[in-house]
């Protein structure tokens, strides 16, 4: 017993020496910075672990020879063996692997390969040297899912559609900058994006509840780093030029098509003696229009505290005269590390813009507008259009330039948060955040007098006019959050509480004054100005909103291989009545890594990563009006009692307080795969997204004054693929090189509406009806052209007394005989089938050359700008082709604008809407770096690059990119503003 006691004693110290504390610091290999969150583990004790501190310190009790494993998102693991010290450095080098990538998501970060969603991630790197003022433009083509349409206006934003439409009433997705939640963001410096996050499926989306169920893009802007300072400069500039004018006819055609119309109505000759110019309209109202940006940023970083501060400047001039758009911009962050424990920070934004000019119906003007008279006359005063137009269509260039430098549209734009971060008991975080987006829009405008022609379009009395908006919003957002990892296991929680306020304010007024003229002078354009007290106008309104809502979310992961999602958000919004205020939106996602598995690694040493996953989830939507659940009245006709008037009003709609969420739900399965040194990669998704309870407003049968009602009844369902692959690699030393491609089928329908009694939306050409996409075209088939009184009377159309040879002819749909209503049918759809991209680049030593394609195919567009005829337009050069006896054209009808059946809506408006696109090119040199260091300048990358350099389409207007302002009426082309191809050279330097 004695020996055993005596061996006990020797062996005591050795066991003191070999279990001890070992502590140190985790940094970032390049930047020297150290790093928080650190996931520290005894190998061959996977329940002993911990995790570095805010400072990047750490504490574990271990034995000397222990290997411990230090994991961090973002960057390679490093295994690190104890050798008896008690003070490690360890330092970590960021992860080139693409699955190890950081995107964040709702109110955290994770690593792509732990994701159970589906996410697209943009650096912005990629976008930040392509011309415009909103960033999300830049996308176009990048991301599978992702249906974008551009306008060439300037300042314009773009269209931006996720998996399809899921709504008749808004399918805007939901911005989040910096955990802001924004509709736009015209205010964002595209300078300052660090990174840009797209959230697709349910379960990804679901914790923005309400406000994401069409989708959300999350910004994050960027951020100093610790012990580094840097000055950045980024400029460019460049030049629009329109390259595809709308063909329509020059004098010569027009005096020919024109005189053809009045024989064929049996209309006197038209005198020409007084109208002998070719003008070209579209000539004198467009341009080369500039383009330029300028940013600079200053970023600095110690080991407390580390600051970014930016200012940028962005002039666009539209390729419309007299249209253009500027702002100026500036954004402050600052974060403080108080302690390991707290962390504090700001984040400011500010914004001022102007907008000038860029009306459609300026370019409308100058494709109606006949050829064959001068924009001005002899003594340099405009000319007036013909008689045959003159009360409907003016001068071209008079309309332009008349407006020119009388209105000031601008306003101003303030972002701003606020967080404190707490950290306790090793693994969890407390963070509260407060925001505020407020908005101050203002214009000011002028009416001169002026004159065009001989008293043919003239103005004698001036005016003003004056209109002010203020936007508000405040939100605040507390969560609290546990991360650990034990054993083989990664648990991450999140509860939170999240509110939010909108509201809005706006005041108008005109004023005309005959008394006196009102100087053609700024300082003058005020309400108070004219002294008259007639011709007066005024209004003014406002709106409020607010959400409140409450958070979970559940992730867990099984030795990096086997992962879940749980997530439940609970929503209460003011936009319904108190009975149907609250849901709740549950969603899960799972996902299993199979190439963690042992057998994977042996059976297929290729594959780097493969990983198949499964998402649900459901969602609320309230992108809807608000106070559609109270009784809202409008003016109504008045009513004279005796010697009074008496006002009337009525209710806009029949108030229905149980109008409630519109609902989606959808399911998401995928697949990602990385292989041959992650030199290629894969990943494909199918979705599957139904939308149900849509709100619309449905004809109430046998109602007295007010006959319309709001209500849940339509279910619009989305679905399809989306395919993405790349392959990256070296030749050599010195070439390396990158192609990249992705695809989206998109099949959408509308598979209930108004409870299925025939209830259709229209809103001519386009109608939403069963079993067809939303917003689809409606109309007649066109099937050829009536080449002779015979055959009119062997038609279906026989009995129409008002057809003649040279009219279209239409195809009897239902058999029965005759062309009627009945044989109206769906026509086309102005949702994309198929979207698709492509990028490739290549980089040889200081050289980089960059190319990237998109476009769609399956979409269709109804050009309603030619069915116009309110007067005598100018004519497309397609109607060159016109019927003008048997045999001469099945496609043109006849020349004789007074026979309204061939303005009905047909496929004979009908144009494809396919196009393929040379979206972006771009040469790019990286300076020497020894030359760089002389001048203290760390890089310097000069550029050229060309934007919309070529499209491939039959369609025939401006662009074949046709937006719209509603879900249930796009596609449609009442002349789209011009996209144009843009050339510009820029540099970018880094001190």
């Amino acid at each position: 017993m004695k020996n055993y006691y005596l061996l006990l004693l020797l062996l005591l110290p050795m066991w003191g020496q070999a279990q001890q504390n070992v502590s140190g610091r985790v940094r970032d290999a390049v930047t020297g910075s150290p790093l928080p969150g650190v996931t520290i583990i005894d190998k061959a004790h996977p329940g002993t672990g911990t995790i570095s501190a805010p400072n990047g310190s750490f504490q574990l009790p271990t034995r000397t020879g222990a290997i411990l494993r230090f994991q961090l998102i973002g960057y390679e693991a490093q295994e690190v063996t104890n050798t008896n010290n008690s003070f490690l450095t360890v330092s970590l080098k960021t992860t080139a692997k693409d699955v190890d990538q950081v995107v964040v998501i709702g109110y955290g970060t994770a690593r792509k390969r732990d994701l159970t969603g589906t996410i697209a991630s943009i650096k912005g790197e990629e976008i930040v040297n392509h011309p415009g003022s909103n960033p999300v433009s830049a996308i176009q083509g990048k991301v599978a899912g992702v249906t974008i349409t551009n306008s060439g206006r300037a300042g314009a934003a773009p269209t931006v559609r996720i998996r399809g439409v899921g709504s008749i009433t808004n399918t805007n997705p939901l911005y989040v900058v910096d955990g802001v939640f924004h509709d736009n963001i015209d205010f964002l410096n595209t300078g300052d994006i660090a990174s840009m996050e797209i959230l697709k499926d349910p379960s990804s989306l679901a914790m923005f509840g309400v406000q994401g169920a069409n989708g959300v893009i999350i910004i994050t802007t960027k951020r100093a780093r610790t012990g580094e300072m840097n000055v950045n400069f980024n400029a460019y500039a460049g030049v629009q030029h329109l390259d595809n004018k709308i063909k329509v006819t020059d004098a010569t055609g027009f005096k020919t098509l024109y005189n053809e119309q009045l024989k064929n109505v049996n209309g006197a000759p038209f005198d020409y003696s007084l109208y002998t110019a070719n003008t070209d309209w579209q000539d004198k109202i467009f341009r080369d229009a500039m383009l330029q940006s300028y940013n600079l940023s200053i970023s600095t970083g110690t080991k407390n505290n580390r600051a970014y501060l930016s200012a940028g400047y962005y002039n666009q001039e539209g390729i419309l005269k007299y249209d253009g758009f500027k702002k100026f911009m500036l954004h402050l962050n600052d974060e403080y590390q108080v302690n390991q424990h707290i962390r504090v920070g700001v984040d400011v934004s500010g914004s001022r813009w102007d907008r000038t000019g860029g009306e459609n119906s300026l370019i409308s003007n100058a494709l109606m507008a006949a050829p064959i008279y001068a924009p001005y006359n002899a003594a340099g005063g405009y000319n007036a259009s013909p008689s045959f137009q003159r009360a409907q269509v003016g001068n071209p260039v008079a309309n332009t330039e008349i407006p020119k430098g009388h209105s000031r549209n601008y306003g101003y734009r303030f972002v701003g948060s606020a967080f404190a971060e707490l950290k306790f008991l090793q693994h969890f975080t407390w963070k509260s955040v407060v925001y505020t987006d407020l908005g101050f829009n203002s214009s000011r405008g002028y009416t001169p007098k002026y004159m065009v022609g001989d008293s043919a379009q003239y103005n004698n009395i001036t005016g003003v006019s004056m209109a002010k908006t203020d936007y508000q919003t405040f939100q605040a957002d507390h969560t609290l959050s546990y991360d650990n990892a034990f054993r083989r296991h990664h648990l991450n929680l999140l509860a939170g509480f999240t509110a939010q306020y909108k509201g809005n304010d706006n005041v108008s007024g005109s004023r005309q004054s005959t008394s006196v003229a009102i100087p053609d002078n700024p300082d003058f354009w005020y309400l108070n100005t004219s002294p008259d007290k007639e011709n007066q106008v005024n209004g003014g309104g406002g709106e409020e909103q607010a959400f409140k809502s409450y958070l979970f979310r559940a992730s867990y992961a099984y030795h990096d291989r086997y992962l879940l999602n749980v997530s439940l958000r609970r929503d209460g919004t003011s936009k319904f009545g108190p009975n149907k205020r609250w849901g709740n939106f549950p969603a899960a996602g799972a996902a299993w890594v199979i190439s963690e598995e042992p057998f994977m690694r042996t059976a297929v040493p290729a594959i780097d990563f493969l990983k198949m996953k499964v998402s649900w989830g459901r969602l609320g939507n309230d992108k809807i009006g608000n106070y559609l659940f109270y009784p809202v009245l409008n003016n109504a006709n008045s009513a004279v009692f005796g010697d009074k008037l008496y006002p009337a009003v009525v209710p806009q709609y029949i108030a229905n307080p149980d109008i409630h969420w519109e609902v989606m739900a959808g399911t998401d399965a995928g697949i990602e795969l990385s292989m041959l040194k992650d030199r290629f990669s894969v990943e494909a998704d199918y979705y599957h997204r139904k939308t149900s309870d849509i709100l619309v407003t449905l004809d109430i049968p046998g109602a007295i004054g007010t006959t319309q009602s709001q209500t849940n009844a339509g279910t619009i369902l989305n679905r399809g693929f989306e395919f993405s692959a790349g392959w990256k690699d070296m030749i050599g030393k010195n070439v390396r090189y990158a192609i990249s491609a992705n695809a989206t089928t998109i099949k959408n329908e509308v598979l209930s509406i108004g409870n299925n009694i025939g209830y259709n939306i229209t809103n001519t050409p386009a109608r939403t009806i069963i079993g067809y996409p939303i917003g689809g075209f409606y109309g007649y088939i066109q099937d050829g052209i009536f080449q002779s009184t015979e055959e009119i009377e062997k038609s279906a159309q026989s009995s129409d007394v008002r057809l003649k040879p040279g009219d279209i002819r239409f195809h009897d749909v239902n058999g029965d005989g005759k062309i009627d209503d009945k044989d109206r049918t769906y026509i086309g759809s102005p949702t994309p089938s198929f979207v698709y991209g492509a990028s490739f680049s290549v980089g040889w030593k200081g050289w980089g050359l960059e190319v990237e394609t998109q476009g769609v195919s399956g979409n269709k567009i109804f050009m309603n700008r030619s069915r116009n005829k309110f007067a005598i337009l100018n004519y497309e050069t397609n109607r060159l082709n016109r019927w003008t006896g048997p045999g001469t054209s099945n496609k043109e009808p006849i020349m004789d604008d007074t026979r309204g059946w061939n303005f009905e809506p047909s496929t004979y408006f009908i144009e494809s809407g396919d196009y393929f696109r040379i979206r972006f090119v771009q040469l790019s040199y990286n300076l020497n770096a020894s030359y760089m260091k002389e001048m203290k300048i760390k890089s310097c990358r000069i550029f050229v690059n060309a934007q919309n350099l070529k499209t491939f389409t039959k369609a025939s207007g401006y662009t074949p990119e046709v937006g719209g302002d509603s879900p249930v009426r796009f596609g449609v082309d009442e002349t789209t503003y011009p996209l144009p191809a843009t050339f510009m050279a820029g540099v970018n330097l880094n001190f």
